[in-house]
Order: C-alpha cells, then sequence, then structure tokens
C-alpha cells in the first residue's frame, strides 16, 4: 500500500476510535494532517480564534521543514499505535543538568547565588543576570563573583548584566547567553524589589518600582525567553512567587507589594496552562521560613541581624529548585515552598540548613 493510501486511510481511521487521545496526542495528529496537506504553517497566529486555535497553529509551526512524506509517515505510525495500544508518551524526569543552560535573574548575591551555584555543581550552563558588575561597600555581591563561585562548582557561566526594567537589556542578556551557550533550557525568576508599607505610605514611585521589577519584568523575560524555551527538549520556568491565598491579613499593611507578587504568582498558573502543549513546565517556589539574604540582613524592619539568627541559609532553596527543575513536564502550576519540595525529595535533616542550630525558625509572611 502507498504512503498517501496509508494516510488517508489512517485519518479516516481516527474516527473509529472508543475514546479521544489526550490533547498531546490530538494537537500532534492535527498538526502533522496540516503539514501532510498543506506544507509549512504560514500567515500570523490566529490570536483572535481562541487558545484552542492558537495551540493547534503552534503545533504545527513547529514543524516547519518536515517534509509531505515525512508527516505522512508518522501520522500513520501514531494511529496505528492508538489502535494497537494505547500511545503513552514516555514521561521522564530530568536525570542531570550537565550541559543544561539556565538563566537566573539576581544572581549576584542571595538565592540566585546560592542556585546558581548548586546547579553548576551539576555541571549547568549559567546565565548569571543582575546590576551588580562592580563591588558596593553597601551591598556585598557582584557578578563576577557569582560566576568564579559556579565555575569553581564545576559548572560554565557567563556575566550578562541587566536591569529587569528594560526590555532591551532583557533581550541581550538572553542573546548573549544562546550565543554562549546555543540556547537556554530555563529561567528562574529571582531578582525582586522589596518595599513594605501601609497603604497611605506608598508613593507611587514604590508602587511602580515593586510593579516593574517583580511583576512587569517577571513577565517580560518570560516572554522574551519563550522561543529558546520552545526548542528545548525540556523547557522549565521558576519563579520565586507565593502561594495566592485571598485573606485580607495577607495584603494589610504590604498592599503593594503583595500584590505584585500575586502578579507572579498569576503568571505561574497562567502559563503553566497555556505552554502546556510546548512542554514547557512553570512553577512557583518561596521559603517556608525566613532566609539570610540582604533582603534580611540588612532590613531593621524585617528583623536585621537578629531575624538571621532565625533564618535559614540560601542553600535550602537552592537544593529545593533543583528538584523541581527536575521534576517531568507533568510537575506544572505547583506552589512549591522550599520545605514541601525537599520532604519530596526524601530530604529529613532541615537542621543542617539553620543559620544557627538551636535557634526557632521565623516562618516566612506568606505562609
Amino acid at each position: 500500500m502507498s504512503l498517501e493510501k496509508r494516510f488517508k486511510r489512517a485519518s479516516k481511521r481516527v474516527f473509529d476510535l472508543d475514546e479521544k487521545p489526550d490533547d498531546s496526542t490530538m494537537l500532534r495528529l492535527y498538526s502533522l494532517f496540516k503539514q501532510a496537506g498543506e506544507g509549512d504553517a504560514k500567515g500570523r497566529m490566529p490570536i483572535a480564534k481562541g487558545m484552542v486555535a492558537v495551540a493547534k497553529w503552534k503545533a504545527w509551526k513547529k514543524l516547519a521543514g518536515t517534509s509531505e512524506e515525512e508527516a505522512m509517515g508518522t501520522y500513520c505510525e501514531i494511529v496505528d499505535g492508538l489502535f494497537d495500544e494505547p500511545l503513552v508518551e514516555a514521561v521522564q524526569e530530568i536525570e542531570s543538568q550537565r550541559g543544561r543552560t539556565i538563566l537566573i535573574t539576581g544572581a549576584s548575591r542571595g538565592l540566585g547565588r546560592a542556585m546558581a551555584v548548586r546547579l553548576a555543581e551539576e555541571g549547568a550552563n549559567l546565565i548569571l543576570c543582575a546590576r551588580s558588575m562592580e563591588p558596593n561597600p553597601n551591598l556585598p555581591g557582584t557578578l563576577p563573583e557569582t560566576q568564579a563561585l559556579v565555575e569553581a562548582a564545576g559548572g560554565q557561566a557567563i556575566c550578562a548584566p541587566m536591569d529587569v526594567r528594560d526590555a532591551d537589556a532583557i533581550q541581550a542578556s538572553i542573546e548573549a547567553g544562546v550565543a554562549a551557550f546555543g540556547g537556554i533550557d530555563a529561567v528562574i525568576c529571582n531578582a525582586g524589589a522589596l518595599f513594605i508599607a501601609p497603604f497611605a505610605e506608598t508613593p507611587m514611585k514604590r508602587f511602580d518600582l515593586v510593579h516593574d521589577v517583580n511583576s512587569r519584568a517577571t513577565f517580560a523575560l518570560c516572554q522574551a525567553a519563550l522561543p529558546h524555551l520552545e526548542k528545548s527538549d525540556a523547557g522549565r520556568i521558576l519563579v520565586l512567587a507565593p502561594p495566592i491565598a485571598l485573606d485580607p491579613k495577607w495584603l494589610n499593611g504590604t498592599l503593594a507589594y503583595t500584590m505584585s507578587k500575586y502578579s507572579m504568582s498569576m503568571l505561574v498558573l497562567g502559563l503553566s496552562a497555556e505552554l502546556a502543549p510546548d512542554n514547557i513546565a512553570v512553577n512557583a517556589i518561596w521559603p517556608a521560613t525566613t532566609i539570610d539574604t540582604a533582603a534580611v540582613r540588612y532590613n531593621e524592619a524585617l528583623g536585621g541581624e537578629e531575624m538571621v539568627r532565625r533564618s535559614r541559609k540560601p542553600r535550602i532553596v537552592a537544593d529545593a529548585a533543583l528538584h523541581i527543575l527536575s521534576q517531568n513536564k507533568t510537575v506544572t502550576g505547583q506552589f512549591y515552598t522550599d520545605e514541601s519540595a525537599l520532604r519530596e525529595a526524601g530530604v529529613e535533616d532541615f537542621e543542617k540548613y539553620a543559620v544557627e542550630a538551636g535557634m526557632p525558625l521565623q516562618s516566612d509572611f506568606y505562609l
């Protein structure tokens, strides 16, 4: 039987299935059918027709360059498999970060630096993003220092100076990372601006700052990195955002900041659904306790040095981030704490993460 006849037979045979295949398989069949019949997708993304039409178009667009014969052959194989036995896609965890390229914002100090070093220990390539290239006596930490630590830990890194409020700077950093390592497999949206004050005492310039650095920058970075994440065989996005709880106590006295962080949380929920057809998992992580970072150590409103004694080391978030980034693509839209991620990984000893052993820990504000 010729390939053309097999293809026609398979396209009719789909309607004889007792159960409709999963959405991923249906998208695959649709895209192969279109590629076989019409060639490469043309025109603009059909946004006005809704998300289903967009998902179909994107799946078809991914097959650009695939020949008619190859598309027909793959279509026939999938359909035959659906009748022989249920088509089950192997869904695997990422066994190693070696050779994978990960972009991290806020990488000059604190959680960003800790995550960069932890991923470097696994052999990852790091695109280190922050504004701090030169030493600042008032705020320790620079990108070159983090780069040195990454390379000492066994990874490779480039410094990509970036103000996350600047779309051009975001694009330049992404292009620099792609030029250095050939692509981007994961993005960690870690950079953040903190401002805690009652509503009446929040200047609009501070409102704008937390929204620009937290919600707007996260949106812009993920959007700019998306074409490269789509090319990865296992794209991942990890956002430093808290779980959403619609109780006034979480917003009372922190309205501007909480609104900006909850916007990041909503982005996680939205993107996890929208990017699922592209095999990109999007999750959030948040510390269960205060962490010894500049935000705590140099902010008397948060307790300063005394609060540091009741905090954990940034390593706990780094270890948890590694676990989340290593999960399979079906783990998406989740809001982990560092503790919950590590307990899922089988960790039981958390004492090693304490800044000062034996001190009672301070739970995070949002938990």
